[in-house]
């Protein structure tokens, strides 16, 4: 599906538009890893948080740091705009993604079901999110 939205037109989703990006790793020349942030869908989090999002790194690159380098290049692109934090949504079978997160100082805020059927089969999306340094922590939105 993201193949046919923001990754169609990655320049107009996050180059043109203010306060996203979007980050390659490259390796022997070919792209290993990408990364964007843009501002959240979530009208609770617009204007004090950027969301993370389309990480993703090669299954040949994994385990070398990539993804840990993209998600701080995320955290200091938000604290650079004055951003209080950074907020993410993931999978429940996504346990490798959640540990990256945790360990660069997500905590998870939410959990909801995309449909009825995924409730049916405990399918669950996360949202985390990560304070940034330098301002006060807000609230977490009610759930």
């Amino acid at each position: 599906m993201a193949l046919l939205s923001d990754l169609l037109d990655i320049r107009a989703t996050y180059m043109r538009a203010p306060d996203s990006c979007f980050w390659v790793a490259e390796a022997g020349g070919a792209v290993v890893g990408m990364v964007a942030v843009a501002p959240p869908q979530d009208p609770a989090h617009r204007g004090v948080a950027l969301e993370l999002k389309r990480m993703s790194v090669s299954k040949e690159h994994r385990g070398r740091g990539i993804s840990k380098a993209l998600c701080g290049e995320v955290l200091r692109f938000a604290q650079a705009r004055g951003y209080g934090a950074v907020v993410l949504s993931t999978s429940v079978v996504q346990v490798v993604a959640q540990r990256l997160y945790e360990g660069q100082g997500f905590r998870k805020v939410g959990a909801s079901s995309p449909s009825l059927l995924a409730s049916l089969l405990c399918f669950q999306i996360f949202q985390y999110r990560c304070d940034l340094p330098g301002r006060p922590p807000a609230p977490a939105p009610p759930r």
